[in-house]
């Protein structure tokens, strides 16, 4: 029988929480020799991995190859290995991107070339001479756009989008409120670096959850 061919099966957010995992595994085995610290942290690992994922058998063998990683070079091999299962982000262009800004004449568009799709979980971008961000988030299998103001002022604290400790800034949002003339602002502390954001990203529920907030009137 020929053998069946698995299709992509993680997110990008997926992804994300398998390197994240992977650390702790590497962590463990380069700061103790206690073989019960070792075993206790793949353990962890293994529940925090099955019970945030739904795989198949197939999916599984696959994926279950980390809990037993030995040291880098193996983890990074794995790692490697799973990157061609992993579903990208939706492809976007420039004429996407000015479609989902349709008010901004003068838009400043990222450079869509340098970008690797199946590591993004979510598309930002800055203006810097306006001081806008931008962000395209997939919600309903339908892209999104979302524009604010981005302070320069960074401090150390939580992002509330990928709830990580990190160099964060005050992004603000303004949506047309239900009354004529009225608008609802939000403004929450994110990730200065997007990139470094994206990474962080492995529960892509509460990132739209928080988009999903500051976009309400």
């Amino acid at each position: 029988m020929e053998k069946q061919t698995i299709q992509p099966f993680l997110t990008v957010a997926n992804y994300h929480l398998l390197e994240q995992q992977l650390s702790k595994i590497l962590h463990a085995l380069t700061t103790t020799q206690d073989k019960s610290v070792i075993l206790a942290v793949r353990g962890l690992v293994e529940t925090e991995i099955t019970t945030k994922l739904e795989l198949s058998t197939e999916e599984t063998q696959l994926v279950e190859q980390l809990f037993t990683v030995t040291d880098r070079a193996q983890g990074d091999a794995l790692l490697e290995q799973l990157k061609p299962y992993v579903i990208p982000f939706k492809p976007v262009t420039a004429s996407t991107l000015k479609s989902l800004f349709k008010k901004e004449k003068k838009l400043k568009l990222p450079n869509l070339d340098e970008l690797d799709f199946q590591q993004i979980c979510y598309l930002a971008w800055d203006d810097v001479g306006t001081h806008r961000k931008y962000v395209v988030l997939e919600q309903d299998d339908k892209l999104q756009g979302i524009k604010g103001v981005f302070s320069n002022n960074t401090v150390r604290g939580i992002c509330a989008i990928c709830n990580r400790h990190s160099d964060v800034g005050l992004f603000t949002t303004s949506i047309k409120g239900q009354v004529v003339g009225t608008f609802t602002n939000h403004s929450n502390y994110i990730c200065a670096d997007s990139q470094t954001c994206n990474e962080h990203v492995s529960d892509m529920n509460r990132t739209r959850d928080f988009f999903q907030r500051i976009t309400q009137k």
